[in-house]
């Protein structure tokens, strides 16, 4: 069933598919970072260096496409609401790539993100 967005375009309600499509446009924006840290391991002009540095190059163009069509499809709210996720994203990254701690400061503001981003989805899934 459709909604109506603010922009008087066709919406989509909010389903636990369209929650994912979202995710894996945040998941994609965040492999940028993971490039980027890469990229700092190694002199600038060395392969490896800009090796990492084009990754992140198409890793944001493709980031470009898929938001272009998780805007077009929801709200611009909800979008910019579950972008959030990214924090979230990046910290699971930093653990399992680069073994950084996860504070309690870290886990505390992720979760105050998490009640933001279900807040505006409850207003969504009306």
């Amino acid at each position: 069933m459709s909604t109506e967005n603010t922009a008087g375009k066709p919406g989509r309600r909010l389903t636990l598919l369209s929650i994912l499509a979202i995710q894996l446009g945040v998941i994609i924006y965040t492999g940028s970072g993971i490039c980027m840290k890469m990229a700092a391991k190694h002199e600038l002009l060395s392969f490896w260096g800009l090796f990492w540095v084009a990754l992140c190059v198409v890793d944001l163009g493709v980031y470009a496409i898929v938001w272009q069509q998780i805007i077009k499809r929801f709200d611009l709210s909800i979008a910019y609401a579950n972008r959030a996720f990214a924090i979230f994203w990046s910290m699971i990254w930093a653990v399992l790539l680069f073994q950084e701690q996860i504070t309690l400061t870290n886990l505390l503001g992720v979760v105050v993100i998490f009640a933001g981003i279900m807040l505006v989805n409850k207003d969504a899934g009306k």
